[in-house]
């Protein structure tokens, strides 16, 4: 069997405040397979985004240990861990996040432009993955220009934009509604089985989990 694209071994966050510690979860360990869709479910403030943001490398964890297709992320200096980030993982938020002043081109072409692809080469690509989720005709439009739907599209595409090995969504079509929420999943599901690789995605929606591979719950601290 393949090794793990994600590996989560035993791992904690614990917040010190004031008052004493908060323990968010505990011991939690988890595997997502390569080419495999998991489902992150839990009620809100379980730590849904806590640990995505852990697994994603984002956060370190109080405790326990991260592996990216192998590889442990425990002893990186923070460079190795930007660069691994970089490299292997994509990252979808509810929000889009896409910068207001830059065109869908410019945005998705500036992951692949950090990696070292020239401008020309990195756009020419950009143009290619705008057209895999439906905005061909929209690469020049600026976020502003464009529906909630099609500004989440932007996202994704600039999430696979560097051909991850891994991708992270926390509550992707959650700020949509219904129907575009339907429709931009579907697009998202698409992608992944097209391309091959590993997904790790939170979300509150109960049916959406039924297009996934398997769900895990993280509810009290710990992960079913």
């Amino acid at each position: 069997m393949s090794e793990a694209a994600l590996k989560l071994d035993r791992v904690s966050r614990v917040y010190e405040q004031a008052s004493g510690a908060l323990t968010v979860f505990r011991n939690v360990s988890l595997e997502v397979r390569p080419g495999e869709i998991v489902a992150l479910v839990g009620p809100s403030g379980a730590g849904k985004s806590s640990l995505l943001h852990i697994a994603g490398l984002l956060e370190e964890p109080s405790e326990g240990e991260v592996f990216i297709a192998g590889r442990s992320a425990a002893s990186l200096s923070e460079r190795e861990r930007t660069q691994l980030r970089r490299d292997t993982l994509g990252f979808v938020y509810q929000f889009h996040h896409l910068l207001p002043e830059f065109s869908a081109r410019e945005n998705v072409a500036l992951p692949m432009r950090m990696q070292g692809k020239g401008r020309q080469d990195a756009e020419t690509a950009a143009d290619a993955i705008l057209a895999q989720v439906g905005l061909a005709q929209r690469v020049t439009h600026r976020p502003s220009q464009l529906s909630g739907g099609e500004q989440q599209r932007v996202a994704i595409a600039r999430a696979l934009a560097n051909a991850p090995r891994v991708l992270l969504a926390d509550e992707p079509t959650g700020n949509l509604d219904p129907h575009t929420a339907d429709a931009v999943f579907a697009m998202l599901i698409e992608r992944v089985r097209a391309s091959g690789l590993s997904a790790l995605i939170a979300t509150h929606n109960y049916d959406l989990t039924k297009k996934m591979d398997r769900t895990l719950k993280l509810s009290d601290g710990t992960l079913a």
